[in-house]
């Protein structure tokens, strides 16, 4: 009797987790409180929501224009034409949301900038992504300027969103399958990709920027 009261429990404890709805995407009307009044000058008001069973889990929104290098092509040591310690958006996470960064690091409720950063290469992160485009979180209630940071400073301000020593980071990967509609794509089976394309400039004018965002998930291992 006890082992099937057991296997039913396994049972039902299974179906739950099958069940269990992948995030949704949605678009959100406002931009953020607070952030300082720089940061929320250059947001589009217009962001992204990713709601889960238990309501929101995190929000998401880049600036209305992007500058980006001129004459830029992309290379295995950096995909995205963005200068390291860009502004490129901000990221709020919602209070009850049990919301992790790509290294698996709690990211407490609150709001957070999101700059450009490219992963060191010491020698340290050989195998943790694909690439080494990443958007860094900073807590919004320090970082009140639009001017880009030195990377030092970048790495040391962005380890206050983790609570630890490493900073909160965010992989970007390889645009070319990007839509061109703002989508969410599962990759692997943990894993969502926030499909976006944004407004960047150069010396020539408008230039559009495929972007694609892992938002949930997190490096194997």
């Amino acid at each position: 009797m006890k082992l099937r009261c057991l296997a039913l429990f396994v049972m039902c404890l299974a179906s739950s987790f099958a069940l269990a709805a992948d995030p949704k995407l949605s678009r959100i009307e406002q931009a953020p409180e607070g952030l300082g009044a720089e940061v929320t000058k250059i947001l589009d008001p217009k962001g992204y929501q990713l709601t889960g069973d238990k309501g929101a889990i995190v929000e998401l929104w880049l600036a209305k224009e992007i500058t980006v290098k001129d004459g830029f092509k992309p290379s295995l040591a950096q995909l995205y034409p963005f200068q390291a310690g860009q502004l490129l958006g901000a990221l709020r996470v919602p209070k009850g949301a049990n919301f992790t960064d790509f290294r698996n690091q709690q990211i407490k409720a609150g709001v957070y900038t999101l700059r450009f950063g490219l992963q060191p290469a010491d020698g340290n992160h050989v195998g943790t992504s694909e690439t080494s485009d990443f958007l860094l979180a900073l807590p919004g209630t320090t970082d009140t300027s639009i001017d880009p940071i030195k990377p030092e400073a970048l790495s040391k301000a962005s380890a206050k969103a983790s609570g630890a020593t490493h900073p909160a980071i965010f992989s970007l990967v390889d645009s070319k399958t990007a839509s061109a509609e703002p989508k969410l794509e599962k990759q692997g089976s943990e894993n969502f990709v926030l499909s976006v394309t944004v407004n960047g400039k150069n010396k020539d004018g408008a230039v559009p920027v495929k972007l694609r965002l892992i938002v949930i998930g997190h490096a194997e291992g």
